[in-house]
């Protein structure tokens, strides 16, 4: 199959950067492919021209979350069904599984789907919680491409064509090492529900370390947006600086950041880390019977033991928090250990290249 026209769809911050990067590789191939996409800031400027929908009516997490934005959610399938029906010659599915595999299980009844390919991009946590998934990834996909080192072997032993090209972020966060700037960063994730509840406890921390932290603002906010949304949270004006995108963590001293794909990206950059989330008791315990893993971040899953501290709900509190922080700045064997896990973890990721490897599957007749 020649391939003319993609449709990207990225439903979270993280997402939204890999669809970007994902489009200047295929660009780089084929600079005439017509590719349309939801998502955010990071598409919009990679497309040159607006996503057809924005990230900020996508981002829900957690079962209350999604719940209290049901009529949304229902929107934005039927929105998504439309465009969908359209005559694209591959759709690319990035993470966003509840929403993305959904979709990709509508599309394999549908009369045109033999006419396209349809891949996900960033596997599911089959691995983690609901195995069951995986018979969705082996009958409405393509092909599955993991990000993860372990992944691919698991995916392929159940069936599901899981290309593993390395990791995007290794090009992006070109490993770089903490300096002794006396910068605490704050990373409390994209979106809404995660800054207010995680932004109070994080500002909290630095106030009780006596720092001046820098927020870290993902890139499909806009600065005026997010420092509203902090404030919303903090019911105060933000103390310290707000930076864009997770490279201006370079050189800080430590962070302090949610779980999800910045702890990969803090590892990358050296940066020595506390991981802390906290989610609604109900999506709490709902996660604790389902969740066959031991850790949340990304750094303590590749390495399989807690390279990482891991601060959740009860424990994710300032003054634990704080006395985490205060041993990590300190110069010693703990920092020095975890920067030497940092390198283990980069090298476990694979080479750089990863995007333009994929690009090039993806185009492949």
């Amino acid at each position: 199959m020649v391939v003319k026209r993609i449709f990207i769809l990225a439903g979270e911050a993280s997402g939204d950067v890999l669809g970007a990067e994902l489009v200047r590789a295929l660009r780089r191939i084929q600079p005439q492919l017509h590719i349309d996409a939801w998502g955010g800031t990071e598409l919009s400027r990679a497309l040159n021209k607006p996503v057809l929908r924005n990230l900020d009516q996508l981002a829900f997490m957690g079962f209350w979350d999604v719940l209290r934005n049901a009529g949304a959610v229902r929107a934005n399938f039927a929105a998504a069904r439309a465009v969908l029906s359209e005559p694209w010659d591959l759709v690319v599915l990035i993470d966003y599984p509840g929403f993305n595999l959904r979709l990709a299980k509508w599309m394999a009844t549908r009369p045109w789907r033999s006419q396209r390919r349809v891949v996900q991009l960033v596997a599911p946590s089959v691995w983690a919680w609901k195995e069951g998934r995986v018979q969705i990834l082996k009958q409405a996909y393509d092909a599955v491409i993991p990000l993860l080192p372990f992944e691919p072997e698991f995916l392929a032993k159940r069936g599901v064509n899981a290309p593993f090209f390395g990791h995007p972020a290794l090009d992006r966060f070109a490993p770089g090492s903490a300096t002794e700037s006396g910068v605490l960063v704050l990373a409390p994730g994209s979106r809404k529900a995660e800054l207010q509840r995680l932004a109070p406890v994080f500002a909290a921390t630095a106030a009780r370390l006596g720092m001046k932290p820098r927020w870290i603002r993902p890139s499909s906010w806009t600065e005026g947006a997010y420092r509203s949304m902090l404030r919303e949270a903090l019911q105060a004006e933000p103390h310290g600086e707000l930076a864009e995108g997770m490279a201006s963590a370079r050189g800080a001293r430590a962070a302090l950041v949610a779980s999800g794909t910045a702890t990969l990206e803090l590892a990358l950059l050296k940066v020595p880390m506390v991981v802390a989330y906290k989610v609604d008791a109900l999506s709490f315990a709902l996660a604790k019977r389902l969740v066959k893993v031991k850790y949340v971040s990304l750094v303590n899953l590749v390495l399989g033991r807690e390279a990482v501290n891991e601060r959740l709900q009860n424990q994710c509190a300032p003054e634990v928090l704080a006395q985490d922080l205060s041993e990590l700045m300190a110069d010693g064997p703990l920092r020095s250990m975890m920067l030497a896990d940092f390198e283990q973890f980069a090298a476990a990721l694979g080479e750089g290249g990863a995007m333009d490897r994929t690009a090039s599957y993806l185009l492949q007749e």
